[in-house]
């Protein structure tokens, strides 16, 4: 029964995003793996890049031309590429390091890492990383991890043993920032649905305790696949972002078949027990009805609501979100309805 549950959530969400797609361009749309090339030399200065940081095993020589397959790499190696869309097809371009990769990324826009949720190959953690940046217009960070699994538990396991290599990728950012960015520039976190685990594996394993002065601007948990109950200690460990923002919809369909396999109720659908530190909780059940996902454009509300653009530009790009503004109303204690 909760497994039946839980498939049929992710087909509807799986086949609505499908047909929600015929709006945007091939950049914004799912490729097949005939439409990624390879190349040797530096991506054409006019093209918009995202480096790609994963853990996926890299095979550029498989001979059904499927560059990166959902499994862990050997010894648990990461891969650095940098990726960019023709408006034809997706160049993928290797590289030795975080820093050189960051090179063709960090053109002075604001920065963004991404963390994608349950379900995912790497042709579509892509796409919605380009999604993001076109949208938004930032520079934009992947972590990429194989998490097109049938089984929800098995990808919650691949989070864990992915986590050193999120850890890692945190302290390349921190270097990073400290002595290759301007001042003016931001630099922040979005964690979209089981990719929050991360952040929230990050306080259970102990790492949170060796980052305790922020070097993030801004966190947004966004339809945060993790337990709700527990939530509010776990988070408040996480103090190297200046700011928290919770992004929910309690009617949120894939995290209610999610609560079904974890015994739990989701954060992106319910705030309970204690409140997390620093952070902020926006309330989107008024507007985005049953929906997983109203960041990408994928709706009409996210045009005709200026509220919700608001909102997800000024946090992505290291903003403080204005409260008082009209967009919202106070639904409680650091908790704000975003109006219909």
């Amino acid at each position: 029964m909760k497994k039946t549950f839980f498939i049929v959530a992710i087909l509807v969400f799986f086949f609505q995003s499908k047909a929600q797609q015929s709006s945007f361009g091939f950049c914004e749309t799912i490729q097949e793996w005939s439409k990624f090339r390879i190349v040797s030399g530096p991506l054409p200065d006019s093209l918009r890049k995202i480096l790609v940081v994963t853990t996926r095993p890299f095979e550029p020589d498989n001979p059904e031309g499927i560059y990166f397959q959902n499994e862990i790499a050997e010894n648990r190696k990461v891969t650095y590429i940098e990726a960019a869309c023709t408006g034809n097809e997706w160049l993928l371009h290797p590289v030795e390091n975080f820093t050189e990769g960051m090179k063709a990324v960090d053109t002075g826009k604001d920065l963004l890492l991404f963390l994608h949720g349950h379900g995912k190959s790497f042709n579509m953690t892509l796409t919605s990383a380009s999604q993001i940046s076109n949208r938004y217009d930032i520079g934009l960070i992947l972590y990429d991890w194989p998490a097109q699994n049938s089984n929800f538990n098995k990808s919650l396991a691949r989070v864990r043993r992915c986590s050193d290599n999120f850890y890692n990728l945190l302290l390349d950012l921190k270097t990073y920032r400290q002595h290759n960015m301007d001042k003016t520039q931001h630099l922040s976190i979005l964690a979209h649905s089981l990719g929050n685990y991360f952040l929230s594996y990050i306080a259970v394993n102990g790492n949170w305790q060796y980052m305790n002065d922020p070097f993030i601007d801004n966190i947004l948990f966004n339809a945060p696949a993790i337990r709700s109950q527990e939530h509010g200690p776990i988070l408040s460990l996480l103090r190297f972002s200046e700011r928290k923002y919770v992004a929910l919809n309690k009617n949120d369909r894939v995290l209610r078949g999610a609560q079904l396999l974890t015994s739990g109720k989701m954060l992106g659908n319910h705030i309970l027990g204690q409140k997390a530190e620093n952070t902020i909780y926006a309330d989107f059940t008024g507007i985005a009805g049953k929906q997983h996902n109203w960041l990408l454009g994928y709706h009409s509300f996210e045009y005709t609501n200026p509220g919700i653009f608001y909102f997800f530009n000024t946090a992505l790009h290291g903003g403080e979100v204005d409260f008082s503004k009209s967009f919202f109303s106070p639904a409680g204690e650091n908790i704000f309805f975003v109006q219909p």
